[in-house]
């Protein structure tokens, strides 16, 4: 799973406008979220909070119960507007002239009358940025202002001229529209904004942030649990999950910035995303539902925070949020613990004519008219949410019934391929029961007389037909019966074994630990027998050495006398004492002084053998005896 978002390069982009364009995206209220510096994006946190999308309910379904992201989520986080003019209109199935006269582009689509589509590498190439990619070895501010650099010396800088200005201006809100905020599939990038960046004094007034939440919900809602991407702004929900259920993957760096997309610094971790992924559901799963915060903004302000202030009163309501051809349902009373209320348990339904049927439409369609009523629920600013409910236990109890025997390590994937499977098994059963069906009325008409016969023979060549196109359906449908079967024998066994792991005790800790303090033992015994071994090494050396120097000077070495003279002086004692004791016939008083070991012993041992030191050998002149 990776972000669809060339976030980085957007905002290189921006940073390479001139002084007057920038102030001029400032007055749209596209300052803040462009100012944020770009950070990694977490793709298992993102993949996480996806599996827990419920489609029925608009909602996420945690275990401690429905969680929504709001308005005021989305403009305490990025900055952008949540009030003001809806962000809707009219789409085109072909965009040709907005795009060359706004643009100066050539769109492109599956055929000439459906260019919805403007090239990514042609808007690249457009901004200066064709080819612009981040080195192996560089940092990312740095790729940041190198690219900046590319696109300096691309925009005009006149400001008089503003056909190019305005011109400029529009490619890059395309650019940051189809590349950051509303990023989908595929390589290009939709036009179907141009038709609001006409008259570019009016951008400012639209509601840009609950266009991005509707994508968001649209996003989520279309997903199949196939996706290799994300789209949407995915820093968003990242960013998200860091206020409520705070996981451990990033660090507040910045307490104090606004918005608080800029306080974060995430963690960037080098082990496998499946394994990342696993730990992170297993996380989700078993966070302590007293850690959960419901109201992450309880003690915050608005200081500095215009796009807040201006917002608060949508905050706190349901509301139908719109992004051009997707409408979503903001449902905040399924999750009115956020509001600082007790939340009872609501029966909800997946609405009706809105969300897939919307989308994707290859024709001209004014989505003001299409959903007046959403349209007018804007206008009037949705319903405030209230909740008469004393305590939430009720509401607890219905939703562990409801959801306690949903798998979320697996969310759906098994359900889901159940389904198709039971799908293709009609299907299947309805291509037999034709294909027999063909087979015998081509046999009844082969029985009739011979005045229908040209009658017979055409007809004949239609059955024909049908049944050979019945055939190969019933074998394609065959093909599909069988892998998902498979697939959905690998799922089963996967979960199995998932759920094996889980029931299994965890061995204990204790082995482990005497193993390893055993292991820790060994390793410094064996280093302080290899320290000791160096020392005897190093003073056999030393000894070897002065052996050595010892024959170049031609005279033994003064430990070897010491021993010799205390040798010969510790067998005449033993001699001596021995020869007392024959002389006497009894037992010694005392036995024979042990051997010298000192240094002073093989000293006294020493001078007691020569005799008394005369002055040439070194003794006091003064201390000698007359003879």
């Amino acid at each position: 799973m990776r972000p669809r978002t060339m976030w980085p390069l957007v905002v290189a982009a921006y940073r390479g406008l001139p002084t007057f364009q920038r102030e001029r995206v400032r007055e749209m209220g596209f300052g803040s979220i462009l100012e944020i510096e770009p950070f990694f994006v977490d793709p298992p946190v993102i993949q996480v909070i996806r599996d827990r999308w419920d489609r029925a309910s608009h909602s996420f379904l945690f275990p401690w119960g429905h969680m929504v992201p709001s308005l005021e989520d989305v403009a305490r986080i990025t900055g952008l507007r949540v009030d003001g003019e809806v962000v809707t209109g009219v789409t085109y199935a072909d965009y040709t002239d907005l795009t060359q006269q706004l643009l100066g582009l050539e769109p492109f689509g599956q055929d000439d009358y459906e260019r919805r589509m403007v090239g990514r590498v042609a808007l690249l190439q457009s901004l200066g940025l064709a080819g612009a990619r981040q080195k192996a070895d560089e940092l990312l501010p740095a790729f940041v202002e190198r690219a900046a650099g590319f696109t300096r010396a691309t925009y005009g800088q006149d400001a008089e001229d503003t056909v190019r200005a305005d011109r400029d201006l529009r490619r890059f809100l395309v650019f940051f529209f189809g590349k950051m905020l509303f990023t989908t599939k595929g390589d290009g990038i939709h036009c179907r904004f141009l038709e609001l960046l006409d008259d570019l004094t009016r951008v400012g007034r639209y509601a840009w942030g609950a266009a991005l939440l509707a994508h968001t919900f649209a996003d989520l809602s279309t997903g199949t649990g196939r996706e290799t991407t994300v789209g949407g702004f995915a820093p968003f929900l990242q960013v998200w999950s860091y206020y409520y259920f705070p996981l451990g993957r990033a660090t507040e760096v910045d307490p104090r910035a606004v918005p608080l997309a800029r306080r974060w610094l995430p963690m960037v971790s080098t082990a496998t995303y499946a394994f990342q992924l696993d730990v992170l559901r297993r996380h989700v799963r078993d966070f302590p539902a007293l850690l959960v915060v419901w109201e992450p903004y309880a003690d915050y302000g608005d200081a500095d925070q215009p796009w807040v202030v201006s917002g608060r009163g949508l905050f706190g309501r349901d509301i139908w949020v719109h992004c051009l051809n997707e409408i979503e349902p903001l449902y905040l009373r399924l999750a009115v613990r956020t509001l600082g209320l007790h939340q009872r348990w609501i029966d909800e339904a997946e609405p009706r004519g809105i969300g897939r049927k919307t989308r994707g439409k290859a024709k001209t369609v004014d989505w003001r008219t299409r959903f007046p009523e959403q349209f007018s629920d804007w206008h009037r600013g949705g319903q405030v949410v209230t909740n008469d409910a004393t305590d939430s236990t009720a509401y607890l109890r219905r939703y562990q019934e409801e959801y306690s025997l949903r798998d979320f390590m697996r969310p759906e994937r098994v359900s889901r391929l159940e389904g198709q499977l039971a799908a293709t098994t009609v299907q299947l059963a309805e291509a037999r029961s034709a294909l027999e069906t063909v087979a015998e009325a081509g046999g009844a008409s082969s029985s009739r007389g011979p005045a229908v016969a040209a009658e017979v023979s055409s007809l004949q060549e239609q059955l024909t037909a049908a049944a050979a196109r019945a055939e190969r359906v019933e074998r394609d449908l065959a093909i599909r019966y069988e892998e998902l079967e498979s697939a959905l024998a690998g799922e089963t066994l996967t979960v199995t074994e998932l759920t094996e792991q889980r029931s299994q005790p965890e061995p204990t800790e204790l082995p482990r630990d005497v193993a390893e303090l055993r292991a820790l033992l060994a390793v410094e015994a064996r280093a302080g027998q290899l320290a000791a071994e160096r020392l005897l090494k190093v003073s056999e050396e030393c000894y070897c050495r002065g052996r050595e120097r010892a024959r170049e000077q031609g005279r033994a070495s003064a430990y070897s006398e010491s021993v010799l003279a205390s040798s010969s002086q510790y067998e005449r004692n033993v001699q001596d004492a021995v020869g007392a004791q024959r002389s006497t016939g009894s037992r010694a008083p005392m036995g024979p002084p042990p051997p010298p070991t000192t240094a002073a012993d093989l000293g006294e041992a020493e001078s007691s053998q020569r005799g008394p030191a005369t002055p040439a050998e070194g003794g006091d002149e003064s201390q000698t005896t007359p003879p």
